[in-house]
This record gives structure tokens, sequence and C-alpha cells, in this order.
């Protein structure tokens, strides 16, 4: 029997808070990721997933919410985040899907910056609602026992963006640097003067060993839409299917 496959659909960009909202849109029950959660970040935090619809389609919008400085951090560096993940007790198979997605964004951040993966300081993405977007989504495919992941060509804005380092482009370049080499084509839309792919949600996709197959059969069995905070004028909502890949 075919292994189940996820297939991930960023029309509007994708960002970690999006695809975690999709999952749990999708069936899976926020209390059992909790429950896993709880193994790993040290402090209070709360899932929030509200109902939420746009033309007439209705998924999730998730707010995750950390009590302020949980533990005394602001930011981390990559060799604490991946301490904390081999330190828990998560499932193995959650681990290494959460390290995965850790070590791209990692790898991309170092090379951007031209510093050491154990030298890279998260700050966006090593907040801790953050971690939680990242580890909650490993946790989150593991329990729907996936096996394989498949993408769309996701979308991103144009123009500039301020973040922690000041005014960058957009695709920012950490998305930009990941993007290499994955086989996984990013669509540029001019008309949007902003981020849609976050370094996190791109990170999901190539850590999670997406692959972009212009073509090929999906027999659904669930479908799920997670929805950003962003207002792009768009749908602005990421899609996940669970089912089985089938040959055409």
């Amino acid at each position: 029997m075919a292994g189940k496959i996820l297939y991930i659909e960023a029309p509007d960009g994708i960002s970690g808070d999006m695809t975690l909202g999709a999952l749990i849109d999708l069936g899976v029950s926020v209390k059992e990721i909790s429950k896993e959660l709880d193994k790993i970040i040290p402090g209070e935090y709360s899932l929030d997933p509200r109902p939420f619809g746009r033309n007439g389609i209705h998924g999730i919008n998730l707010d995750v919410i950390v009590t302020e400085e949980t533990d005394g951090h602001s930011h981390r560096h990559y060799s604490s985040i991946k301490s904390m993940i081999t330190g828990s007790g998560i499932s193995e198979r959650a681990k290494i899907y959460a390290i995965a997605i850790f070590d791209v964004i990692a790898e991309a951040e170092a090379a951007v910056h031209q510093i050491s993966m154990e030298k890279v300081a998260f700050h966006e993405v090593g907040a801790m609602d953050s971690i939680i977007d990242i580890v909650g989504t490993a946790i989150a495919v593991d329990i729907l026992g996936v096996t394989e992941f498949y993408c769309s060509a996701p979308r991103d804005g144009s123009g500039t963006i301020n973040c922690q380092h000041g005014l960058i482009p957009v695709p920012v370049p950490a998305v930009m640097k990941m993007a290499e080499g994955s086989g996984i084509p990013i669509v540029i839309e001019s008309d949007v003067p902003t981020e849609m792919i976050t370094p996190t949600g791109f990170g999901i996709i190539k850590g999670l060993g997406a692959k972009f197959e212009p073509s090929f059969g999906i027999m659904p069995d669930r479908v799920g839409y997670g929805f950003g905070k962003r207002d792009t004028g768009r749908f602005g909502a990421v899609r996940v299917t669970l089912g089985e890949k089938e040959e055409l």
C-alpha cells in the first residue's frame, strides 16, 4: 500500500504559523501537538487556532501566544536550538524533521552572513513562537504518518522589508539561498510590495524534503487551510492536502 504524502501549496506565500494552522485545520489535534511541545518548550505558551474565512473558504488563523521572555532569550544560536530539540522527549522522527528544518535555515543564514553555522544567531526565527511553529509542524506531520512531501511553486512579493539586519530585498536573502539548488522555483509577484515567503516557511518546505513536480496525481484524503496575518489583497493561505500519490 502506498504511503501517505503531504502536498503543500503556497500560492500567496508561506510562514510557520500558516503551515501549522493548515495542519490543525486538516485535523491534527491541538491538544496532541501541545502535549508533545510541553516536552521541549520552557515556560508558558498556548496555541490559539481561530476559525477564519476568506472568499468563501474557511480554515485556521493560528495565534502562537508566548509569555514575554519565557526563558530569558530574545534570540538563540543554532547550536542551542539543536540541543533543545535533541534533548527533548518528542519522537525521534519529529526530532529529525525539526532539526532538518533548522539545519537548512542555519545553512542559508551562515552563507548569507559568511559565518559558520554554529555562530548563526536566530532572531525572528529564533523567537520562541517560531520555534513552536517549526517543532509543532514536525510533530504534526509525524502524527499524520507522512512518508513523502510535495509542494507547488511558492509565490513571494518584491521590493524591500525591514528586519533585524536593516532594509533587505524581497525575496529575502535567506529564502533565495535556500532556494538555490533545491529544485523548487519561486514565483515573484511584482504587484505585492512585501514579503510573503518567510525563512521559516521556506525552511519547512525544504527541510521536510518536499519535491516540486509540476504535474502529478494525488488521491486526497483530507485538506486544511492556514491563513496568514498579513493582508496582501490576496487569498493569503497555505493549503495542505493529505493523501496518496497516484501515477498519471
